[in-house]
């Protein structure tokens, strides 16, 4: 399905930052907070997915596991540390794709809409108990600061490789739950995600829009058996 097509960071960054931009752009406000009720359900369907994995694998879900279960993997160099006082953890971001595509698309906005809600979602998805906070935002700060409260980590939890997920799927997740939002909200959403597909035609090329396309019939709130 992705034969010629290479996804990654960037491509799921324009893709959000399109979705933005035109979400705004028809609805002002109202697009806004649609936009970021769609990040916050994508952030929490991701989170449940770990945690089924998890389940599945009779692991406890906590900081340890969460942090073993993530579904992304880097392609694209970033900068970044582990700070905090124990049991505390704290994740520092000095630079990522998703703030430099933000900026190379002008919307240094989308990014303080989006980076506040995506980890905090992603926590509440694998499990409501667990104590996240954000401290900054690096579209407005030297960096971004994710602290783990009472987080405990011991590297006791090995990696799953399994959960990784590529980069075509996780943009297609965002294809299908923003366009479901946009559809469910707005009565000529329609015209909203016909200009999301433009723009990302005009970009990336119509193979992969159609690789989106066939991400349509997927269930993003369960995991593979």
């Amino acid at each position: 399905m992705t034969e010629g097509c290479v996804f990654n960071e960037k491509v799921h960054a324009f893709l959000i930052g399109s979705f933005y931009r035109e979400m705004k752009a028809a609805k002002g406000p109202a697009g806004v907070e649609c936009f970021i009720k769609a990040v916050q359900k994508t952030a929490e369907q991701r989170g449940h997915r770990m945690a089924l994995r998890a389940m599945r694998d009779e692991m406890p879900l906590d900081y340890n596991t969460y942090m073993a279960y993530g579904e992304i993997y880097a392609t694209i160099p970033g900068k970044t540390e582990m700070a905090g006082e124990y049991p505390d953890a704290e994740t520092r971001v000095y630079s990522c794709a998703w703030h430099d595509t933000f900026w190379e698309m002008d919307l240094a906005e989308c990014g303080l809409v989006y980076c506040k809600e995506i980890d905090r979602g992603i926590v509440r998805g694998f499990n409501p108990e667990l104590l996240f906070e954000q401290k900054s935002v690096l579209h407005n700060a030297p960096c971004c600061r994710l602290v783990f409260k009472n987080a405990a980590l011991d590297n006791s939890v090995p990696v799953s490789r399994d959960a990784k997920k590529d980069w075509d799927y996780h943009c297609g997740h965002y294809y299908k739950t923003f366009g479901e939002y946009v559809r469910t909200v707005f009565t000529d959403g329609e015209e909203i995600i016909k200009n999301v597909d433009e723009k990302f035609a005009v970009r990336y090329g119509e193979n992969y829009l159609d690789v989106l396309h066939g991400y349509l019939e997927t269930d993003f709130n369960l995991i593979e058996r």
